[in-house]
């Protein structure tokens, strides 16, 4: 592993010598400017070399704590800087592939002997452009943590449910998601967000996964911010693909997965949430009742398939309208949209909007939109729906670009 260690270290640096040579006669005015930008640049690239190396070497030592942790924000550094030197290197790149077609055309035109020895000059637009898209990328990621971290917005929806009972029209339901509280270094911003959610009075709170990023511990500072949540007819919650656990090498069948996971599913009845463990329950609301089913978490491709739809759904009423909670969108067409039960709305997140994209009133995008169709909103297909919440907290990167956390009240109607 030192070894891969060494040469992943290496190659960055070879990276950088190109961009840095590249670039450096922007700088080359005065020789104090040469000699700052040359000091901040390779000052920067060490520290960052420094601090991989020792995250690396002190991955294995680290122990979940109760406690808060900048780590995040030191991945985040490393994140941002690294992604805007690539997006730099594009246009040398484009540079340095014309510089080699003008060379060749010189061998082959009449001049070619008088360009023997003579060194091609990079073209000052792409030497600019690289420099430009390189601070840009970093200035929009830097504002991402600053600005949208914490930037909680409520997206109000009116959801029309086939066979719903009139009496209960507008029956409120706010739904969060993807907390990922091993990132969340504040309670006080999650004091925030629950105020907000009171403020909206929901008859029904729903969490749908993703609590922590790995360890139960993760949970623990915010056991008693999040049982402050009130709503009318209940609480409910199900798992996401971090709450497993899975992350981290440990065995399913080991002592220590066992004792995570258990003291997973008693967090959230700490918290006052219902947790729903590919199981169901039916809300009575005057002469009007629906179902609200919560299955494990179940995602196409490598992630982990616990849930279970058909045990799920054993015990629902199929005279009466039927909302599902599952963390992971795909599972939607997958098994959800043509499950043998009708099943009227999908409650889902684990998209996060890839925390970078366009949300607004005229457009929506994002580049996780490539990865899973239903990533963002409201969907509806055979008069089913889906909605997916982009979620409260960050993973990786801790901030959103144009995708801000959000807090979904959605509104139910005949």
């Amino acid at each position: 592993m030192l070894v891969r260690l060494f040469f992943f270290i290496l190659f960055l640096l070879f990276l950088d010598y190109y961009l840095f040579s590249s670039i450096s006669s922007l700088f080359n005015r005065s020789i104090l400017s040469k000699r700052i930008f040359s000091t901040f640049y390779w000052f920067l690239s060490f520290a960052i070399y420094f601090i991989i190396y020792y995250v690396f070497i002190n991955y294995e030592k680290r122990t979940p704590s109760v406690h808060f942790n900048n780590d995040i924000i030191i991945s985040t550094l490393i994140f941002m800087i690294l992604f805007s030197k690539l997006l730099a290197l594009f246009p040398l790149i484009i540079d340095d592939f014309l510089r080699f077609l003008r060379f060749v055309f010189s061998l082959f035109s009449n001049r070619g002997s008088s360009f023997v020895g003579v060194k091609i000059s990079r073209f000052d637009f792409l030497q600019k452009l690289s420099v430009f898209l390189g601070s840009t990328l970093f200035v929009t990621l830097l504002s991402g943590v600053l600005f949208g971290r914490y930037n909680f917005k409520v997206k109000k929806t009116k959801i029309k449910i086939k066979n719903w009972n009139s009496i209960i029209n507008g029956l409120k339901i706010v739904q969060i998601s993807d907390l990922h509280l091993g990132s969340f270094n504040s309670i006080e911003k999650l004091e925030e967000v629950v105020e907000i959610i009171n403020e909206q009075k929901p008859d029904i709170f729903v969490f749908t996964g993703d609590l922590v990023n790995n360890y139960f511990t993760e949970a623990v500072p915010y056991i008693n911010t999040l049982g402050k949540i009130k709503a009318k007819y209940g609480k409910f919650s199900v798992l996401g693909n971090h709450d497993y656990c899975d992350y981290v090498g440990w065995k399913r069948n080991s002592d220590k997965w066992n004792n995570n996971f258990t003291s997973m599913i008693n967090i959230h009845k700490k918290m006052g949430f219902d947790l729903l463990m590919n199981e169901s329950r039916i809300i009575k609301i005057s002469d009007a009742s629906f179902n609200i089913v919560g299955v494990e978490n179940w995602g196409s491709g490598n992630f982990n398939k616990d849930g279970d739809l058909t045990l799920a759904m054993k015990e629902i009423d199929m005279n009466q309208p039927t909302i599902l909670l599952s963390h992971d969108p795909s599972h939607w067409t997958s098994q959800v949209l043509n499950f043998e039960k009708n099943i009227d709305l999908q409650l889902a997140g684990h998209t996060h909007g890839m925390q970078f994209g366009i949300d607004t009133s005229h457009l929506k995008w994002s580049p996780v939109k490539a990865r899973y169709k239903q990533w963002s909103g409201l969907y509806t297909k055979f008069k089913k729906h889906i909605y997916v919440n982009t979620g409260i907290g960050h993973l990786g990167y801790a901030g959103r670009v144009g995708i801000m956390p959000e807090i979904s009240v959605l509104e139910l109607y005949s």
